[in-house]
């Protein structure tokens, strides 16, 4: 079972570091939600009153338990079987398994092993063997690699997350939004190829995936490649009204600049508020707005997201939203790492904890639905490009709460 350790200090994200002393004194008044330019995440306490000089913020806060939160939902009582077996770890994959593959169903989930379990943790990313692998992927499945990402599945490779600290890359031009860009060990909590409970689903109860973008662009905007996701159903993604699939050939596809249109709001007033599971943290925080309410959770360690900055405006973007369902009954847990619950899974000793998930959103303040969680990117922007900063989740009500707009977003 979990347990949490006493509450860890306050971040808020503040316009300058100048600023960071003056806060430090501040325990009875609010920091503004200001949209200033410049805004940075700087490591001071504070406390949720006001002030006159904010910026778009994401603040870490009181620990979960010592506001009353719930923090994880234990699945134990349904007949799914422990999570407390030790796993060994995966023999590396061999190229004549992928020859074998012939769709991106079956591709993506052997990718997702492949990554998680291997070419990251070993931060090999460039290897020959990855190289090779890709190409028999490209061959067989059909679509390129975007700067690591199978275009053909872009919707489901674009929310990889941290499975442990990473560090940005200083010395390459890969970009922020691919894993290629960061070394540390990543995975795929919301991969639905990788989730027994919704594969369970019969066909008659639809789509598993729902992606909100109707095109990616890679390269300059005067000559783009639109990046060709599949349309095969077997996959069970729903695209947004008119999307075709492209066809034809761009040489902008190796260009490090993504650029789409999406509803965006401002991360003003957000809190976030480190999890832990067995006595340590792990990569994910709670979201919590401003009225106070739990809406939903940030793939990253809290002191990741709250790390110095001397950029911003920091936005939420949304690409997506994966089908919600309660873990079924009669599902027994496998014996491979990345096989995860439907909700937002806990990553513990490298591999998904089978039965108990994360606590999306505070179910007596917000209704829960299949379809209610969104998949967003948190972004900060660099003069007229933005970054990835971490992939998060907040409940459909709490997002149109804060008036979402749509706008062009440049990420590198």
């Amino acid at each position: 079972m979990s347990s949490e350790p006493p509450a860890p200090p306050k971040r808020l994200l503040s316009p300058s570091w100048a600023l960071a002393s003056f806060r430090k004194n501040l325990s009875t008044r609010r920091p503004s939600t200001s949209s200033k330019p410049g805004g940075q995440l700087t490591s001071t306490p504070t406390t949720r009153s006001s002030d006159s000089e904010g910026s778009r913020s994401i603040r870490s806060s009181r620990s979960s338990r010592s506001r009353g939160r719930a923090s994880l939902k234990d699945m134990m009582n349904r007949l799914r079987s422990s999570s407390t077996v030790t796993l060994v770890d995966q023999p590396q994959l061999q190229e004549s398994e992928f020859k074998q593959i012939e769709d991106w169903f079956l591709g993506f989930d052997r990718y997702n092993k492949l990554i998680t379990l291997h070419v990251s943790r070993a931060n090999e990313q460039s290897s020959e063997s990855f190289s090779r692998i890709a190409k028999i992927l490209s061959q067989n499945c059909g679509g390129r690699f975007i700067h690591g990402l199978p275009e053909a599945v872009f919707d489901f490779a674009l929310l990889w997350c941290p499975a442990a600290s990473l560090k940005r890359k200083t010395d390459s031009t890969e970009p922020t939004w691919s894993w290629t860009g960061w070394e540390g060990q990543v995975n795929f909590p919301f991969d639905p190829t990788n989730s027994p409970d919704l594969l369970s689903l019969p066909k008659s109860e639809g789509e598993w995936f729902r992606s909100e973008i109707l095109h990616y662009h890679i390269g300059p905007q005067s000559t783009p490649y639109t990046v060709r996701r599949e349309k095969n159903k077997k996959l069970r993604i729903h695209y947004p009204p008119y999307f075709h699939a492209p066809r034809g050939y761009d040489i902008s596809e190796d260009s490090s600049t993504l650029r789409f249109a999406a509803f965006t709001i401002p991360a003003d007033g957000f809190t976030a508020e480190q999890l832990h599971y067995d006595q340590k943290k792990i990569p994910c925080s709670h979201l919590i707005n401003e009225k106070d309410q739990q809406c939903g959770v940030i793939i990253d360690f809290e002191e990741a997201i709250s790390a110095p900055s001397s950029t911003g405006p920091f936005e939420f973007v949304l690409v997506s939203r994966n089908r919600r369902e309660e873990p079924a009954t009669n599902t027994r847990r496998p014996i491979v790492p990345t096989i995860h619950p439907p909700g937002t899974p806990i990553w513990d000793d490298n591999r998904f904890v089978w039965d108990q998930e994360i606590v999306d959103f505070d179910e007596e303040v917000f209704p829960a639905g299949p379809w209610k969680m969104l998949n967003v990117l948190l972004i900060k922007w660099v003069g007229d490009y933005a970054e990835r900063v971490a992939v998060a989740r907040i409940h459909e009500d709490a997002w149109n709460q804060c008036g979402p707009l749509k706008r062009e977003i440049v990420l590198r």
